[in-house]
Formats: structure tokens, sequence, C-alpha cells
């Protein structure tokens, strides 16, 4: 007698929680409050069958997107980014076409620049080199240190602060 009543009660459990969990679209809710009724002291030996609900996934993943296409954008970057004429400067370029000539500018005042020196782009299309800032390139101004990809085109600056 016992065992039944448990199973009965479990029996009861398992139907309102499936109950709740699929719900209802007309906006009732899904369990109706009120006394359960036991049909049969005889414990089932069936288990409930499992709701439609409980065999769809929670939550799809979204497809994996691609992975990101490398930039075809040009950077340079300047270490020291300030200085005096003579100053040198390193420079760290990416983004140019493997194998290409990089030819190293420094911008002045006025429309000038200094064509300083060519570099050839690594495998990668990145580049490290050696400038000096022009010594006719004074005055305390932002200036800008630019790198031009010769075949692809490709060009990038940084800017540069002469303090004198």
């Amino acid at each position: 007698m016992i065992g039944a009543l448990i199973t009965a009660g479990a029996t009861i459990v398992a139907a309102v929680i499936a109950a709740v969990a699929v719900g209802s679209h007309d906006g009732k809710p899904a369990a109706q409050p009120g006394p359960a009724a036991v049909t049969s002291a005889q414990p089932h030996a069936a288990s409930p069958s499992p709701s439609p609900a409980a065999s769809k996934p929670v939550q799809s993943l979204p497809a994996l997107s691609p992975a990101p296409k490398a930039s075809k954008s040009a950077r340079v970057e300047a270490n020291p980014d300030s200085g005096s004429s003579g100053t040198v400067i390193n420079l760290t370029g990416s983004g140019f076409a493997a194998g290409e000539r990089v030819r190293l500018i420094f911008n002045g005042s006025y429309g000038k620049e200094w064509q300083l020196r060519d570099v050839t782009a690594s495998a990668d299309g990145g580049f490290v080199a050696e400038i000096k800032v022009p010594a006719e390139g004074v005055g305390n101004q932002q200036r800008s240190v630019e790198a031009k990809g010769l075949d692809s085109k490709r060009t990038a600056d940084t800017p540069f602060t002469i303090t004198e």
C-alpha cells in the first residue's frame, strides 16, 4: 500500500513537471490547481513518455563563422615617437606585400618630404628598419614617418614630434 502511494505520488509529480515544462499556448497555466485523482492502486510498470519539448534542444549553437581574414591594411610604428634632428628611429611595419620594396619617408611641414630609404618586406609582409630624423626637419612640431609599398600601393604612417 505504501509503495503504491509513493508510485502514485511520483507519477503525479512527474505529470506536473511535464505539464509546466510543456506549457500552454492559449495563455492559461499548463498545470491546473486541484486534487489529483488516483485511478489505480497498482504500480505502473511503464514510465511516462518524455514530452515533445523535452526531446528538443534547449539552445542550439550558431554555426561557426569562418576564421577572420588577415588585414589588408598596412601599419608602421616608430620607436621613439619624438626626438631632435639626427635621432635614430626604429620602424616596425606590417601589412605589405611579401617581398615588395617599401619606401620610408619623413614628412615635414608644408608638404616637404624626405625619402630616406627603401627596405624589402619579408615573406609575411613585415619589415624592421632604422632611419634618422633629417637635420632640416627642426621646429618643435608634429611630423610623420610614412611607409609606402611600391607594388601594393599600401601606405601607413605614424606621428613623430620634433623636440628642439
